[in-house]
């Protein structure tokens, strides 16, 4: 599968199978793709409420199938919107209306899909999904009206969360938020299940970049957007308590490098309960 991309940023985001799907089960063997809206600022070509557009969706299809336009992948029966009639409709599409969808996730207790998606000037925000969910962008950035005006972009704080027919939010957070840099961006996430690291247990975990800084919210009572009920993670090294960045720029330290000026963070949960922080570009 090849898309044309219009711009060089917001590029394809996240490839991955649901791990949680076994033999038999409607998502087994399916790979789900986070792209992004196409780059520029603001979807200048309205790609992500445009069905006919792969840009600003979340995809899902067969690697082994042949039904596809082009015969090298399957789309699936299962889709929302394949086999629906519609010529203007792509069969590949599991979710629209996203700008910037980084990272996929699934909650192992009740297999609820998350994602977290990076904001364009002001809301940083993470979602559930479901099949079919239009989750807003570009006429909504998180639970605000997008406002496309001069040289930047804003939201209009009337009428938040006003159209039912939208997925908003569980959780989103301003990007000018003092405790972050000049610029934030969104990254999930993994839902804790285990019991190994009881501080963590049943809790829904994602960050920010380039800050480092992690955060969250209780899995089993999701909010409904905003983020007073986001709560901060800091990490205890030996009594000490660090933001993940400045482990990052001790390690650097200590290997005679330049401290790094940001994070660039990813979660991943391994064997017995263990969860791995991973940071790119500082060797």
């Amino acid at each position: 599968i090849r898309l044309e991309q219009p711009f060089a940023n917001h590029n394809a985001g996240h490839l991955t199978f649901n791990p949680l799907a076994k033999t038999g089960d409607t998502d087994y063997g399916l790979l789900y793709m986070g792209f992004a809206d196409g780059g520029s600022g603001g979807d200048p070509f309205a790609h992500a409420q445009n069905l006919n557009s792969a840009f600003g969706k979340i995809l899902r299809i067969d690697p082994l199938g042949n039904n596809s336009a082009n015969m090298k992948y399957g789309v699936p029966a299962s889709n929302p919107f394949a086999g629906d009639g519609k010529d203007d409709t792509l069969g590949e599409i599991y979710a629209y209306g996203v700008r910037n969808p980084q990272r996929l996730f699934w909650d192992p207790k009740n297999g609820n899909m998350f994602m977290s998606d990076i904001g364009q000037d002001t809301v940083e925000k993470v979602s559930a999904v479901t099949a079919g969910a239009n989750l807003g962008w570009n006429v909504w950035e998180g639970s605000f009206r997008f406002v496309r005006g001069g040289r930047g972009s804003q939201v209009n704080v009337e009428g938040p969360r006003s159209d039912p027919k939208i997925t908003y939010p569980i959780v989103e957070y301003g990007q000018q938020d003092p405790l972050l840099m000049n610029s934030s961006a969104a990254i999930g996430g993994l839902v804790y299940r285990s019991n190994k690291i009881s501080q963590l247990t049943n809790l829904l975990i994602f960050g920010d970049n380039p800050s480092g800084e992690i955060f969250y919210v209780n899995a089993d009572s999701l909010p409904k957007g905003g983020q007073e009920a986001i709560h901060r993670i800091l990490l205890n090294d030996a009594g000490t308590s660090k933001t993940f960045l400045q482990v990052i720029r001790e390690k650097n330290a200590s290997q005679g490098r330049r401290p790094a000026g940001r994070a660039d963070l990813r979660f991943a949960e391994g064997p017995d309960g263990q969860i791995f922080l991973l940071n790119k570009r500082d060797g």
